[in-house]
């Protein structure tokens, strides 16, 4: 049924007076419409009611429509007959239907006599864009403005059609064209929604995949028509259209895994490189295998090369117009592949672990995007007040343009999950905001900022010195640098591997900024404006067929740890802590932990720290200088303990050497060289602080000392004939020597030594103990051991020569820097080693430093200095004239190593009170044991070299040649009190050919063995402190062989093991009669009784301990003639109780039970004495009896 209008007069409006009341249009209303000009068209166009309401009157805008019909879709469909209003195509009707929701359609013939059906775009009066839109958009804070704007297909209803919406606020008059109209923008003339100036039109008849554009009528009238800003698809180039895409797909679980931590992780420790992939390049060979360019680039093979190349990234280019983004930049390039393709791209890289940006703006607004410039016939996006050198820019100032810059970055994480954006530094602050508001979703995204090309900004001759490793304050250089005045930050990486190197703010992490190289050799710079006041940073380094990886800048990191008054106090040789300076130290810095390296090498060109944190490299970690001081640090973070290393230094001739720290405190074992990092704090818990007290309080020269001296190496080997740790020697070690009754143990030099049969003696890292036997804590242990079953621990120390190796001080820094220069004083001909320089103030530190080191981190109890004559004396060993250069005055002493001796030790027994420092001194030098204030050089004791020549040439003798040598044995007592000495049978007289002490007593097997029973009776009656080298306390029969272990089986012997059995009772007693070591340097506690019996070779004397009353009398036999009856001379007419004898017959001797038997002295002259007694004297032995106490004894004073 067709129904008619109500009768219009002939200006064409309606004659009812109720109809005209409410359906006058006005004609500028109408003219506004037909000629383009309407921004609400809504009002005039679509349904409107009518009358009383009960009916809709609807006009239509339909150009070139002839006839217009209007179909009511109905139960029984109802045809309404449009009028028309105006001649351009303004049609109208009313309709007996209420409400604005009736589904209707117009049906019509066009001029040409074409029937068309089409829907009423203005009857969907519902906007997606929404009050709240309004709000974010012109805030700047619209991030999904993507999701509003553009062209998006949605259903209301039954009625599919698409929504359209632009922001022109500056057009009279938008309308969306394309192929649903003919092009012409008559026919979807959209609504201005807001006074943000967004236009908005649904179009039913539009479809996915529908060509638009968007037609804009200026103010000045200029109409000139848009490809729409938020398209998501376009079509190739040349073409500029926009497409229809409904951008919402199914890919979303595809790669949920890496969008749910897997990028995160992918990238915290590699950084972002990106590898850029040319489509142009790519589509050629796409074509080939008949793909599109996406779908060729998603195959493994090629991404997995992308890989191994060590790129993290791979971002899409091309020169071609129209390619990825480029006609709009929501969409890929159309001739590269669809959407769909260029997401199945992005999840294959995912799979493999590589990331996808996108190039996002830059503050320039792109050439590709020129139809953004004068968008709605304004500047809209643009600023007319800044232009980059390339043409206009984003005008930021708006809020509505961040709105829109925001959304375009947003876009592409949200539907095509892509990685990062590639913009510029006037942007990279801005799109960093989208991801501080969603850190947790977006973790991982990375905004690449493209720094402008520009000069190095410093001087080449300066990094030529950095680069030929000439350069001593690398600093000045390297690192950041950042300028008041410009308000930048200027980061230096000099990584000569490097083909690529990435910064990220500590501050601002989702920032990365790619350094430039400014020299062929790896230096490279960066230059970040307004960094802000946080200026921390990490570096990402790419190498060729490696991965990418995070690179600590050490250079970052400037707080020196050796500080001014180091400087001074190492400069005088006061530093006594050196070795908490120098080395190679863990320490914390800024929250990271790190290594600090230091190192003195004054005469160097440059210093650098290697190892394999930088492939041994010196050009990685060039030093830094601290001025005269001559150190070199620099603090390397990010590793720790157990780190290998070495110095490499460049010296002034040219050369190159690599050296292993001085003060290192643990090393690798032979045959490498290198040092390594360790951390001594806390590497053991120490159990030992009742024993450190008392040793605090104590007097040594008046306590028993028995040292046990022991040579880890060869003591006891595993069963396979290697090396035991320290810790595994300890439980058997320390156990021995507790049976056995020694009160301490000495310890050959365990400071590091790759040359084994030098048995410690060739030092090349003073700080380090010998890694064959385990790391510190392990020695640590052992010594602890000692101290808890009440043994002390003496460590035998080298500083009066040191070897030539390479690698070690020897020419250290391309000088003679610790030895002399002038050989005459340098170097030490018998031994073929260099001889310290004391005079130089840090050589002293060196080694003061090192003997407070072993007594401070290990707890030793002592150091027994090794060769203290070869430093006292200028012609040690030197007989010629012209070997030698006097001293300023013209001697032979060794002014400059006396003073560092006295300085030695009077810090080493003002810090370590009860510490015991014991010369190794073969001559007659005056008051070595005598303390400094004295005169002396400060030791606690001196060994005693003159009694043990002239004892052990004694014992060499046959028995009955003795009688012509008697004088070897007395001759000790003359000069016995002179020093505090120690009796030493040390390793020296068990090696080069000389034999074991047992083979060099004479006669027979049994023979021997009284004769060493009686050399160590002698030996612990005689005064002075006592030392006994390893396996002579049982008898080893070989000399001593470092390579193998002691003989034990020896003590499967019943005499060895009576041997044995006798030095376990003779330290026993030792340690409980105190006349054997209260006075032991003095006179007054020795008394002889018979000197003079060199025919029968005989000998006895008296000890006395501080109270005289307490003394022990010695008798002793060196003959082969056995003496039942020998009388000696007393003092006291008291009885007298055998206390030992080496002849008892649990010794393998032939005397029976001794201890306790008693002899009345008699009132018998004899050796000049009232009183006398008679002992039965076995051949080979000694007696030790105790004068009972007698009120006729002399009393102490």
């Amino acid at each position: 049924m067709v129904t008619r209008l109500p009768p219009r007069d002939s200006a064409g409006q309606p004659t009812d007076k109720e109809t005209a009341r409410t359906a006058i249009l006005p004609q500028d209303e109408i003219d506004r419409i037909v000629q383009s000009r309407h921004d609400a068209p809504h009002t005039v166009l679509g349904p409107h009611p009518y009358g009383d309401g009960s009916r809709l009157l609807v006009r239509a805008f339909l150009p070139n429509a002839e006839a217009v019909t209007l179909r009511v879709n109905d139960i029984e469909p109802d045809d309404y007959a449009m009028c028309r209003l105006h001649p351009e195509g303004l049609f109208e009707a009313v309709v007996e239907h209420a409400g604005a929701g009736i589904d209707y359609v117009f049906i019509g013939s066009d001029r040409q006599g074409n029937l068309f059906t089409r829907r009423d775009p203005y009857c969907f009066t519902e906007s997606r864009f929404t009050a709240a839109d309004e709000a974010l958009f012109v805030q700047g804070r619209h991030w999904r403005l993507y999701e509003k704007l553009g062209a998006h297909p949605v259903t209301y209803g039954p009625v599919h059609g698409v929504n359209f919406a632009v922001w022109a606020p500056h057009a009279q008059r938008v309308s969306v064209v394309g192929a649903f109209n003919q092009w012409d923008g008559r026919c979807h003339q959209m609504r201005r929604l807001n006074r943000a100036g967004i236009w908005e039109v649904f179009v039913p008849e539009a479809k996915e995949g529908d060509l638009y554009k968007y037609e804009i009528k200026t103010a000045a009238g200029s109409v000139f028509l848009k490809g729409d800003p938020f398209a998501f698809r376009t079509e190739a180039h040349p073409a500029t259209a926009s497409v229809v895409y409904d951008a919402d797909w199914g890919f979303c679980a595809l790669d949920a895994g890496w969008l749910q931590g897997g990028r995160q992780r992918a990238f915290s420790d590699r950084g972002i490189f990106v590898r850029a992939v040319d489509l142009d390049a790519q589509a050629v060979a796409a074509a080939e295998a008949g793909m599109s360019t996406f779908r060729a680039l998603a195959r493994p093979a090629f991404l997995a090369a992308i890989k191994a190349e060590g790129y993290t990234h791979i971002e899409l280019t091309s020169a071609r117009p129209g390619h990825w983004g480029s006609a709009s930049s929501f969409a890929p390039g159309s001739a590269d592949g669809t959407p769909e393709e260029l997401m199945e791209l992005i999840v294959a890289c995912h799979a493999q672990g590589i990331g996808v940006p996108v190039p996002a703006f830059t503050a320039a607004l792109p050439a590709s995007l020129s139809e953004l410039a004068w968008f709605d016939g304004s500047p809209l996006y643009e600023t007319t007040t800044a232009a980059t050198a390339t043409g206009a820019s984003f005008d930021r100032a708006k809020p509505e343009v961040t709105s829109f810059l925001l959304s375009q970055a947003a876009f592409w994480v949200d539907r095509y999950h892509v990685d990062g954006w590639r913009t510029d530094a006037a942007m990279a602050h801005l799109y960093r905001s989208l991801l501080r508001d969603d850190a947790a979703g977006l973790a991982g995204i990375r905004i690449a900022v493209a720094l402008p090309a520009r000069p190095p900004t410093v001087a080449g001759a300066e990094m030529d010195r950095l680069v030929g490793g000439r350069h001593d304050n690398p600093f000045a250089i390297l690192g950041p640098h950042f300028s008041e005045a410009t308000r930048e930050l200027r980061v230096r990486a000099f990584v000569p591997h490097a083909q690529a190197i990435t910064l990220e703010l500590a501050a601002e992490p989702e920032l990365v900024f790619e350094l430039s190289r400014v020299h062929p050799q790896g230096l490279f710079e960066a230059v970040i404006p307004d960094p802000g006041p946080d200026r921390g940073y990490r570096l990402f380094v790419r190498e060729n067929g490696e991965h990418a990886y995070r690179y600590p800048d050490a250079y970052s990191y400037a707080a020196p740890v050796f500080a001014e008054l180091d400087q001074h106090l190492f400069g005088e040789g006061n530093h006594y802590r050196i070795c908490e300076k120098l080395g190679a130290h863990v320490r914390s810095e800024r929250g990271v932990e790190g290594v600090n390296f230091a190192v003195w090498a004054p005469n160097a060109l440059g210093v650098s720290v290697v190892g394999p944190f930088n492939r041994w490299d010196g050009r990685y970690h060039p030093m830094q200088r601290h001025g005269v001081s001559g150190v070199w640090e620099l603090f390397v973070p990010e590793i720790g303990a157990g780190t290998l290393y070495k110095f490499e230094i460049r010296a002034r001739n040219g050369h190159t050497y690599l050296k292993a720290d001085p003060y290192a405190f643990f090393t690798e074992a032979a045959p490498g060289t290198a040092s390594i990092v360790s951390r001594l704090e806390g590497a053991h818990a120490w159990q030992d602080q009742d024993w450190i007290d008392r040793r605090a309080r104590s007097r040594p020269w008046e306590e028993p000392i028995a040292v046990y001296e022991v040579h880890l190496g060869s003591w006891q080997r595993r069963a396979d004939g290697s090396h035991p740790s320290y810790r595994e020697i300890a439980a058997p070690l320390v156990s021995y020597v507790k049976r056995m009754g020694f009160t301490h143990i000495e310890l050959l030099p365990i400071a590091e030594h790759p040359f084994e049969p030098s048995w410690g003696y060739q030092v090349t890292n003073y700080y380090a103990p010998c890694s064959r036997f385990g790391p510190p804590q392990d020695l640590m242990a052992l010594v602890d051991a000692c101290h808890q079953a009440g043994i002390g621990v003496i460590l035998d120390w080298v500083p009066a020569h040191f070897p030539r190796d390479a690698f070690a001080l020897a020419w250290f820094d391309g000088s003679h820097l610790y030895e002399h220069a002038d050989p005459r004083q340098g170097e030490h001909r018998d031994w073929g080693t260099l001889i310290f320089n004391y005079g130089r103030h840090e050589v002293e530190n060196f080694l003061i430093g090192n003997a407070l080191f072993w007594l401070e981190h290990y707890h030793f109890d002592g150091l027994r200095v090794d060769a203290v004559a070869s430093m006292l004396y200028l012609d040690y060993s030197r007989p010629k004239p012209g070997d030698w250069i006097p001293n300023k005055y013209g001697g032979r002493e060794n002014l400059e190593a006396i003073e560092f001796i006295k300085h030695t030790n009077a810090v080493v027994h003002q810090q370590y009170p009860g510490v015991m420092m014991i010369a190794e001194e073969s001559t007659s030098f005056p008051a070595v044991s005598r303390p400094t204030d004295q005169g002396g050089l400060g030791f606690g004791f001196k060994w005693n070299m003159g009694w043990m020549h002239d004892v052990l040439a004694y014992m060499k003798t046959p028995p009955a040649e003795r009688r012509n040598h008697h004088s070897k044995l007395t001759f000790g007592l003359v000069y016995a009190f002179s020093e505090n000495f120690v009796l030493s049978l040390s390793h020296d007289e068990v090696v080069h050919l000389k034999g074991s002490l047992l083979t060099k007593m004479g006669g027979g097997q049994a023979e021997k063995l009284a004769n060493l029973r009686l050399l160590f009776a002698f030996m612990y009656a005689h005064p002075g402190k006592k030392l006994l080298f390893m396996g002579a306390e049982f008898g080893q029969r070989s000399e001593w062989n470092h390579a193998r272990s002691l003989e034990w089986d020896c003590l499967d012997d019943a005499e060895h093991h009576g041997l044995a059995r006798m030095m376990e009772d003779l330290n026993a007693l030792y340690r409980r009669e105190r006349a054997f070591f209260e006075v032991d340097f003095k006179g007054t506690g020795f008394e002889w009784l018979d000197a003079d019996s060199a025919d029968a070779c005989t000998l006895a004397f008296l000890r006395k301990a501080k109270d005289p009353r307490n003394a022990l009398m010695f008798v002793f036999n060196f003959s082969g003639i056995s003496l039942p009856h020998h009388r000696v001379g007393v003092p006291y007419p008291v009885a007298y109780t055998a206390l030992f004898s080496t002849n008892a017959q649990a010794y393998c001797g032939h005397a029976a039970a001794i201890p306790g038997e008693r002899v009345h002295a008699e009132e018998v002259p004899w050796h000049g004495r009232d009183y006398s007694i008679e002992v039965p004297l076995a051949a080979f032995s000694a007696l030790i009896l105790k004068p009972a106490a007698a009120d006729n004894r002399p009393v102490a004073e």
